[in-house]
């Protein structure tokens, strides 16, 4: 790590809801500032802040590749996140982000590139985001890429809030015969044209683009058959035409 001669860019304690601009209406914005949402956010943008007060004292230090890579881990293991999250991070991750534009372009060339703090909060929200599916790599980009360091910390803090509303509902018992309360105030049925349900199981919840979830009982064979998966799947087609209203 070296030290940059410019001004320190301080991550701010709290983030005032942003004015409206050319994203405001974008999911993630909206799930971040819904009252159901807001107080996640919060602490999870103030464990995000103590981790950097303690593990990258001075703001104007700028990183290395490698060191990039091993802060990202690090941070994404301080939050007790997915360990998948952390493991899928590598140099080539950041790379590959360079070269479709997801962040800002780093001072100096590939091999001797620079990374801002502005770059740890773009990569690990890109990386969040895409692992929960709820947002392409052109949404991700426009939401974080030449919007500054706030704007990608708050993007950050958004995508941890809602990993750990999907890991919450991913570990809970799910009934699979009696209507279940979902965390957005829904409720989960079984669709028609399935069998009688059995008693309590374990399941896990799929995370779908589009805000949506498939829950797949702990002991289905869709697991561990790339086939019983595609069949699932092309009964979940046809269940959900089934369904619709006439």
């Amino acid at each position: 790590m070296t030290r940059r001669r410019t001004t320190p860019r301080l991550v701010k304690p709290d983030v005032a809801e942003p004015e409206s601009n050319n994203f405001a209406d974008s999911g993630w914005r909206q799930r971040s500032w819904d009252p159901q949402r807001s107080d996640a956010v919060s602490v999870a943008r103030d464990e995000i802040k103590e981790w950097r007060r303690r593990r990258v004292r001075d703001v104007m230090t700028s990183f290395a590749i490698d060191d990039l890579v091993r802060l990202l881990r690090e941070c994404f293991g301080a939050l007790r996140l997915d360990r998948s999250i952390a493991s899928g991070v590598t140099v080539n991750t950041i790379h590959y982000y360079r070269r479709k534009d997801i962040i800002d372009p780093p001072s100096g060339n590939t091999a001797s590139a620079r990374y801002e703090l502005v770059h740890l909060w773009q990569i690990a929200g890109a990386r969040l985001s895409g692992h929960l599916g709820l947002a392409t790599l052109a949404e991700a980009r426009a939401a974080i890429r030449g919007n500054g360091e706030d704007e990608a910390f708050l993007y950050f803090a958004a995508q941890v809030a809602e990993a750990r509303a999907r890991t919450a509902v991913r570990s809970a018992k799910v009934d699979m015969g009696v209507d279940v309360v979902s965390e957005e105030g829904g409720t989960i049925r079984p669709l028609p044209g399935v069998g009688e349900p059995r008693a309590t199981t374990s399941a896990t919840v799929v995370a779908l683009p589009g805000d949506a979830w498939c829950v797949v009982p702990a002991e289905h064979a869709a697991h561990r058959s790339p086939a019983a998966a595609e069949a699932l799947a092309r009964a979940l087609v046809v269940a959900l035409q089934a369904s619709r209203p006439s």
